[in-house]
């Protein structure tokens, strides 16, 4: 603080005029300083508003970050390209399933053991064919003999060189030595079997019709089932008892979903297995595709000759005043040659296809 004295004025007038300006630049100072204290606050509170984020940008800073995490998942692509695989000009080929190889038996004959519907066992022999699938031939024996009987004419309708054509002059039916060339244009299989009570070269030791009835069903069974065979097409063929079980079991196979029987070839029959011998052919006549059913008998052969006499809806063949019967009516020279006529029933009851 400066203080005025009377007295001392004149000598302190250049002190004052100094203070004067001393005031004045301090004034100055302090003006200058307060200019510059506000722009340093506006400075700062410019500079803090500009720390301060708003919703925009924080916005704005999470897109960033999310679009900067995508970068880091995506793969980068490989300097090397991609090849281009073109298709091919050769097409794959497709796949053909393989089929199953079709089994063709050896010719030589095959011993079955079958049984019929009473429980009786039963033997037969099987030629099968040289096709597969084939038809097929029963051949029923006599009550003379048993089915060696046929084993000549089986060899010879089998067709497929095994018969040996030699002479027997005390069974005439197996001298195969003059049989008739086989003419078939098709391949036949052949089943053979014995009766009960029958099966020594003697033939029957009991007289049991009930029976062979039933063995003669369970053979046209058997062959219906054997390898090799078609069961829509069977034929049987039979001497004596045999002819009637022959017709029998033709017409009681048709009756079942076991195969279809499409003829009989008898030999002397006489409605020995009890079944009227009419009865079972009609019944094969009536069918829907009717069965072809042959005939041959003798004359002095009483009960054929009432079995197939005046019967002009199947193929009944005469042979005149002789005495033989059954498988003795296959005799060298006879006139029309039964196995010519065999033959002519196979081609007839199978429709000559193969």
């Amino acid at each position: 603080m400066i203080v005025l004295r009377r007295g001392a004025s004149r000598s302190l007038a250049p002190t004052i005029e100094s203070g004067k300006k001393y005031l004045l630049l301090y004034n100055s100072y302090m003006l200058n300083k307060k200019i510059s204290y506000t722009f340093f606050t506006v400075g700062v509170i410019f500079f803090m508003s500009g720390c301060v984020s708003t919703p925009d940008s924080a916005v704005e800073t999470e897109q960033i970050d999310i679009e900067k995490t995508n970068e880091i998942t995506v793969v980068p692509a490989s300097s090397t390209p991609t090849p281009i695989v073109k298709p091919s000009s050769t097409p794959t080929p497709t796949e053909v399933p393989t089929a199953t190889p079709v089994v063709v038996l050896p010719p030589e004959p095959i011993v079955v053991q079958f049984m019929a519907a009473d429980g009786q066992e039963l033997s037969g022999l099987y030629f099968p064919a040289d096709e597969n699938p084939a038809p097929i031939i029963v051949l029923m024996p006599w009550s003379l003999g048993n089915q060696s009987d046929w084993e000549e004419v089986a060899y010879w309708l089998q067709g497929r060189g095994l018969l040996v054509r030699t002479m027997n002059s005390r069974k005439t039916w197996k001298s195969s030595n003059w049989y008739p060339e086989r003419t078939l244009d098709m391949p036949l299989g052949v089943f053979t079997f014995n009766f009960r009570a029958c099966e020594g070269e003697g033939g029957c030791q009991a007289y049991m019709p009930a029976g062979w009835l039933l063995d003669a069903q369970a053979a046209m069974e058997t062959a219906s089932q054997l390898e090799g065979v078609d069961p829509g097409k069977i034929i049987a063929a039979g001497a004596s008892i045999g002819a009637d079980g022959a017709v029998d079991s033709c017409a009681w196979i048709n009756t079942t979903d076991l195969g279809t029987c499409l003829g009989a070839f008898t030999l002397s029959p006489s409605s020995s297995l009890t079944i009227d011998f009419r009865t079972a052919v009609d019944a094969l006549l009536s069918q829907e595709n009717p069965a072809e059913v042959y005939c041959l008998y003798g004359l002095r052969d009483s009960a054929s000759q009432e079995t197939c006499g005046d019967y002009p809806e199947i193929r009944a063949v005469n042979y005149g005043y002789v005495e033989d019967r059954g498988l003795e009516l296959i005799l060298v020279d006879r006139k029309p040659d039964p196995l010519d006529i065999l033959q002519e029933f196979i081609f007839e009851a199978l429709g000559g296809a193969q």
